[in-house]
Formats: C-alpha cells, sequence, structure tokens
C-alpha cells in the first residue's frame, strides 16, 4: 500500500515537480511507478542470502515457508547499510513479496513513525510490535481462540495496574484503561489494541511515565517473552488454519533515525539477551555505526550487508549496468526533456557514488540553481551542484581526516584493499567514505573529491 505521501510523487514534467519527484526521505515500495529493482547490482549481496537466512525459499516466482521443518528455528536478522543505500524500500519489497498464505504473514514496525525517537528503548519497540500484531491480526479477521486473547491481556492489564500505582504515589498522570471483559474474541481483541495502544502512547508522554511503564516491563520481562512467545505461536497456527500465511515475520526499520549513537547501541547489544528472548522471524535495520560489532551480534543473530551499487570498479572503470539502472531511475521520476543532455544525467550518476539518496540530492541541488524560465537543468548547473555540496561534505573535517584519507588515496591508486579502523568508521557514518562488496573495496565520497579542501590536502599532497 502507498502512504499519501507516496501517493503525491509523481513524475515531474517541469522544474516546479522535481523537488516532490526526488524526496530523498521517502522509501519506494515495489508497487510504486518510481519503484526499481537494483537486484544483482549489490556485489555479494543477493536477494537469495535473505531468503536463506528466514528460511524462506523462492521456486517458479513463488515465496514459501515450511514451518513443519523450522518449528524450533526461529530467525533474527539484522540488515546492515550506510545510511541512503535503500534498505527500507529493499525491506518494503520483501514485506510485499514475503507476505502471502505459502509463507510469512508480515508486520513491518516503522518505529521512526510510531515511537519517541528522542526518547525510546528495546522495551518500547516489543511493545509496539504486539501492538500492530494485534492490528494486523484484527484487520484480517483473525479468529484468535479467546482462551489465548483473555490471558494475554489479563496479563497486559495487571502491569498496567502495576503502573499505574506507581505513577499514582509520583503525582503523575495514569495510564487509562477498561477493565471490563468483553464476551466476544472480535471486541477482546479491539479492547486488547485499545490498552496496547495506550501503553504505547504512554511511552511518549513524560520521561517519567515512559520509565515507569518500561520499569515494570522489564522487571516482567522473562514473563512477558514467554506468554508473547505463546501468543505468536497459537496467532501462527490459527494462521496456517485459514489459510492466511506459515508464520509471522516482523520487519523493524527506522532504527538509524533515532537521535543518538548512545540510544542504537543500547538497544542493540545491551538489550540483546532480551531481543533473542522473543522467539519470532525477525529483521531489524542495522545502524551503521554498529557494524563492526559483527563477531557480537552473530551470537544471537545474523548479519547481511546491503551496500552501495559499485559505480566504478576498482581499477576506476564505469560499470554500465549500474549506468543503465540509474538511469532507469531518474527516467521514471523526472522527463528527459528537463536536462540539456543525457550527459549531464550521467555526470550526476558518476558523482552519487552509487547511492540512490546521494544522487536525488545532487538532482535536487542542480534543480536549485537551474533557470527556471530556460526550464532546464544544464551541464553548468551540475557542476555547480556538485561542487557545492562536495565542498559542504568537506567543510568540517580535521586534519586527521585528511590524513586518513591521504593514506586511502594512496591505497586506492596502489589497487591495496582496504581493512577496517576506528577511524575509518567514523567516516563512513559521516558518508565521506563509500563502501561496497564484501567491506575491502572503499572509496572516498565522489562529491569530496571535487571540494577545494579535498583537493589541496589530498590529490595536490599526495
Amino acid at each position: 500500500m502507498q502512504n499519501s505521501n507516496q501517493s503525491f510523487m509523481q513524475k515531474a514534467d517541469t522544474l516546479e515537480k522535481i523537488d516532490a519527484a526526488v524526496n530523498k526521505f521517502q522509501p519506494i515500495p515495489p508497487n510504486h511507478p518510481f519503484y526499481v529493482n537494483f537486484e544483482n547490482l549489490r556485489g555479494d549481496f543477493q536477494e537469495k542470502s535473505v531468503l536463506r537466512l528466514l528460511n524462506a525459499r523462492k521456486s517458479y516466482g513463488k515465496y514459501t515457508f515450511d514451518y513443519r521443518i523450522n518449528q524450533a528455528n526461529t530467525s533474527l536478522l539484522f540488515l546492515a547499510g550506510m545510511r541512503g543505500s535503500g534498505k527500507t524500500s529493499e525491506l518494503a519489497k520483501y514485506a510485499d513479496r514475503l507476505h502471502s498464505a505459502d509463507c510469512f504473514f508480515v508486520i513491518t514496525c516503522n518505529i521512526d513513525e510510531d515511537l519517541d525517537m528522542d526518547n525510546v528503548q528495546y522495551m518500547d519497540i516489543v511493545i509496539y510490535q504486539l501492538e500492530q500484531l494485534i492490528k494486523k491480526a484484527d484487520a484480517v479477521n483473525l479468529d484468535l481462540e479467546n482462551g489465548i486473547v483473555e490471558t494475554m491481556y489479563e496479563w497486559f492489564g495487571t502491569r498496567v495496574e502495576e503502573i499505574n500505582t506507581t505513577l499514582k504515589a509520583e503525582g503523575s498522570a495514569e495510564v487509562e484503561f477498561t477493565t471490563g471483559r468483553p464476551g466476544t474474541i472480535g471486541s477482546l481483541l479491539k479492547h486488547f489494541l485499545g490498552l496496547t495502544a495506550k501503553v504505547k502512547a504512554g511511552l511518549s508522554g513524560s520521561k517519567g511515565q515512559a520509565n515507569s511503564i518500561r520499569t515494570v516491563f522489564k522487571n516482567n520481562f522473562t514473563e512477558f517473552a514467554t506468554k508473547f512467545n505463546t501468543f505468536i505461536e497459537q496467532t501462527n497456527e490459527q494462521l496456517r488454519k485459514q489459510g492466511i500465511a506459515q508464520e509471522i515475520l516482523f520487519i523493524i526499520d527506522g532504527l538509524e533515525k533515532t537521535m543518538s549513537a548512545d540510544t542504537r547501541r543500547k538497544i542493540i547489544m545491551e538489550e540483546s539477551n532480551r531481543i533473542r528472548q522473543i522467539k519470532a522471524n525477525t529483521i531489524f535495520t542495522l545502524p551503521i555505526e554498529l557494524m563492526h560489532e559483527e563477531q557480537r551480534i552473530r551470537n544471537f543473530g545474523e548479519i547481511i550487508t546491503f551496500p552501495f551499487i559499485k559505480i566504478k570498479d576498482r581499477k576506476g572503470f564505469p560499470v554500465k549496468e549500474a549506468y543503465t539502472i540509474f538511469q532507469e531511475f531518474i527516467g521514471k521520476r523526472i522527463a528527459s526533456e528537463l536536462f540539456d543532455s543525457p550527459e549531464t544525467i550521467r555526470l550526476a550518476i558518476e558523482y552519487s557514488g552509487g547511492s540512490p539518496r546521494q544522487l536525488l540530492r545532487i538532482i535536487e541541488q542542480a534543480n536549485w540553481l537551474a533557470d527556471e524560465e530556460k526550464g532546464i537543468i544544464t551541464r553548468k548547473d551540475m557542476d555547480e551542484a556538485i561542487n557545492k555540496l562536495g565542498n559542504s561534505t568537506a567543510r568540517f573535517l580535521t586534519p586527521e581526516d585528511y590524513a586518513i584519507l591521504k593514506q586511502l588515496h594512496v591505497d586506492l591508486q596502489a589497487g591495496n584493499p582496504i581493512g577496517f579502523s576506528k577511524e575509518i568508521q567514523v567516516l563512513l557514518e559521516k558518508e565521506v567514505i563509500f563502501e561496497y562488496n564484501d567491506g575491502t573495496y572503499k572509496r572516498v565520497n565522489p562529491l569530496l573529491e571535487r571540494s577545494t579542501l579535498y583537493i589541496h590536502n589530498v590529490t595536490n599532497a599526495t
């Protein structure tokens, strides 16, 4: 399904429509006219690797999951990659393709849309998962057994009573909820949905209220996980009985949009014990600054890297297939006559470095510089946009950063593989360096190479 923002994204046939068409923060699902499939252009990354880690299969275009051979084998997968690489659109593709009677009942949890990103913890996410599960079960008229819903509802209600006792003692606003027990399963499920929604809303309230809610659930987490897992198991059974799906798959996206790296680290690394207690197939997006924690994360989950698209190979030669698909990417959003030549389009692609988001940003900037009376983006506009963005990227780099970039330049010229260091990790997070394939191929963000500071400190100094 398209959300309201996606429905307003239409192909631009005038300059004034380009800004909406190049919205770089709006993910594109597979059913949208702007969607482009970059499959087989991301080095070692392949869709089949994701399917294998989810214990799913694709045969003759059909996606399947065999619950009988995976009854004690739930998957926890982290999709890692640089910001702007297209992870959200990739996850939207899986949500679309894997959601079927023969495969998964996909529940996408966009935490950046529904949780307080200034103050979010793992406990908030798992309560949000439960709310979204109940909401989707209700939407498809899932005929869950009254007993399991009531047991979960009553346990949840008891925790809310504990929370309210604490909040009342503190003089804080309590979480409102109804204690009555509706007679039918449908109304009970809606009642439960209302309760989880109120708890989730409380997590976005004052910090005191949010912490009181979290503390109660954390203190009872083992019991919560047991009941949640039982609820998931019985939901899976009913999904199969009604021919809706074989098993639940949660997709948890938006984690890298939390306001601090410390928050993201706490959610993944410090809560790993609780994460693994929830027995449900789950895909998390993994923030880039945690990619170097791969060894520790593999103790409780699997990681698959989702790299940028390689525009140039290690020897600096253009990758023809990548240019072709990016031309399609632009052509679906913007009429070709809004550029003065195909070469202007190719220039934008070259300096994108294989980042879809950076490509949209370059075109957006060139459009702002274009002469509205001429009604086209010229090569001059594109060059100026690239120079401006390059200088902006270089502006706050330190002498220490340039020393690393200088060595990187030497290694790239010699064709050496680029390994890992804390300093390189920081530059990856800043999108000063881009990473491709298996992590041994890194290169400087091509925008930076156009900056005056980079030319002075690196190109002319080596």
